[in-house]
């Protein structure tokens, strides 16, 4: 009876275990404020030698569709709790360096709103032979579209039709604006950032602004979870460990 309650219990532990991985998801990027997360685009829109290729400024609501955006051919700079002016620095430190591409896309405001002062900020960042792509956002506190001050970049785009392009997320992905396991979930249970599926919608949705918008790839998620393999190698590992140790006890 001890060996099986002792077995019993240690397979809830191990099944609490991989439960965890997966809710908080192995491989994931933190959502905290604080850490910068980066990637490299796997192409270039351009082309070679037409400079480096569009970068994607944001807060977390970038961080799991980063390879997403990668894919479709954005540079990425990523941080929660980031706001609009912390994304134009990061604009100017690049151009500072001589690495500022042709096209720069914010997502960022709904950490702390923008105004009319910020936007002409950013583009006397990028200077007026630049690209400002902007994106609509959920609230960050509530999960509520759109977020403050959304009139802000809407009337901005209108009145920069060169030179700012408007990504409506929002109204893109309202549709989809439910939380797992509703039919069609876009999002995580905050309604902020997007799930892995959303993931890869606001992927292919932001590439809309490139040359050529989005490559032709598959229509799955780049990642629609978790790996598999370690958690089936745990179990194994598990169940070996245990019917060894039945094996002892019977033995003696």
């Amino acid at each position: 009876m001890r060996i099986r309650a002792g077995l019993l219990g240690m397979l809830v532990f191990g099944f609490g275990l991989w439960q965890t991985s997966i809710a908080f998801g192995v491989g994931e990027p933190e959502f905290g404020c604080g850490h910068v997360h980066t990637a490299k685009a796997q192409r270039n829109p351009y082309g070679t030698g037409n400079g480096p290729p569009p970068i994607a400024i944001g807060d977390s609501t970038m961080l799991l569709p980063i390879p997403d955006l990668t894919r479709v051919g954005f540079d990425v700079n990523a941080k929660g709790c980031r706001g609009f002016k912390q994304s134009v620095w990061v604009a100017r430190d690049l151009r500072n360096r001589g690495r500022l591409p042709k096209l720069i896309l914010i997502n960022a405001y709904g950490n702390g709103g923008v105004n009319d002062d910020l936007i002409r900020f950013a583009l006397k960042v990028i200077g007026p032979k630049r690209t400002l792509a902007l994106v609509t956002a959920y609230d960050a506190d509530t999960g509520h579209p759109p977020a403050p001050d959304t009139d802000v970049i809407v009337n901005a785009a209108r009145q920069h039709p060169g030179q700012i392009e408007l990504l409506d997320w929002v109204k893109y992905s309202l549709p989809h604006h439910k939380v797992d396991p509703a039919p069609g979930a876009w999002f995580l249970p905050d309604l902020f950032h997007p799930n892995f599926v959303g993931a890869h919608a606001y992927g292919n949705f932001l590439a809309r602004v490139l040359p050529g918008g989005a490559p032709a790839t598959s229509t799955k998620p780049s990642n629609d979870g978790p790996d598999w393999w370690p958690f089936a190698l745990g179990s194994v590992l598990l169940f070996a460990v245990l019917a060894l140790f039945i094996r002892r006890r019977r033995v003696r």
